[in-house]
């Protein structure tokens, strides 16, 4: 669905803006590179490796229980959210376990290229047994100095996670430049550029074709031109 939605928003885009072509930046070659690109893995491991990684993310997730939050929530609730293999792993025990990642696309806050992230190993179904080489989308809250993260805050195998967050932060960027140039040249071009500005503050994405997501509902601003992104249902709507 991503994949359809957003190369159409760039032909939308570079249709409304015929004179401005060479501005805009076309990221589908990226875009589709990104969606058809397997989970990384660290360097030097070998074709075995990597399908033994798929074969054990098949199997069920253990038992946790876990407050019931959105994709969106769980954001909001994390410093960082970002992609990443795992670069070194200490044998699990209990107590508080480093974990290293080289991280590779980053959906919100600023983590360092090789960031440690500190999860807690309790013995139970929480637990999440990360493995050198293995690749995982990563929410994560910094508390007192520490970087942590769990089951529980949303951080799962990459291969289960999909794409459950949808354009990293790099390729918003670029979107918003085609959604920019949209805007011009209108006579709602004031409206257009409002709600462009309201839906980047809150690093929102225009609504996709066939709606919002579950657990989400349209927002927009109450002029005519306004840009319609998806929030969450206890987040203040701008209409």
């Amino acid at each position: 669905m991503w994949t359809r939605w957003i190369l159409s928003l760039f032909f939308v885009a570079s249709l409304a803006c015929p004179t401005l072509s060479e501005t805009v930046i076309d990221v589908s070659h990226e875009w589709n590179a990104h969606t058809s690109t397997p989970a990384a893995t660290a360097p030097g491991k070998n074709p075995t490796n990597v399908t033994t990684s798929t074969v054990v993310a098949s199997a069920p997730e253990p038992v946790c229980a876990c407050e019931s939050m959105t994709v969106q929530e769980r954001l909001e609730d994390s410093t960082y959210a970002f992609t990443g293999f795992v670069a070194s792993a200490p044998a699990p025990k209990k107590g508080q376990r480093p974990i290293a990642f080289d991280v590779d696309e980053i959906f919100k806050g600023s983590p360092k290229e090789e960031m440690k992230v500190t999860v807690e190993v309790t013995g139970d179904g929480c637990d999440l047994p990360f493995e050198e080489g293995q690749s995982y989308l990563v929410y994560a809250k910094w508390e007192w100095g520490n970087v942590l993260t769990s089951r529980c805050m949303g951080t799962k195998l990459l291969v289960k996670a999909k794409n459950e967050l949808g354009p990293s932060q790099e390729l918003k960027n670029k979107l918003y430049i085609h959604l920019r140039n949209a805007c011009m040249g209108r006579i709602d071009t004031a409206c257009c550029l409002a709600s462009l500005k309201a839906m980047r503050a809150g690093y929102y994405v225009p609504e996709p074709e066939d709606g919002c997501p579950s657990a989400t509902v349209p927002d927009r601003l109450h002029c005519s031109g306004s840009y319609t992104w998806c929030i969450s249902p206890t987040e203040k709507t701008h209409e």
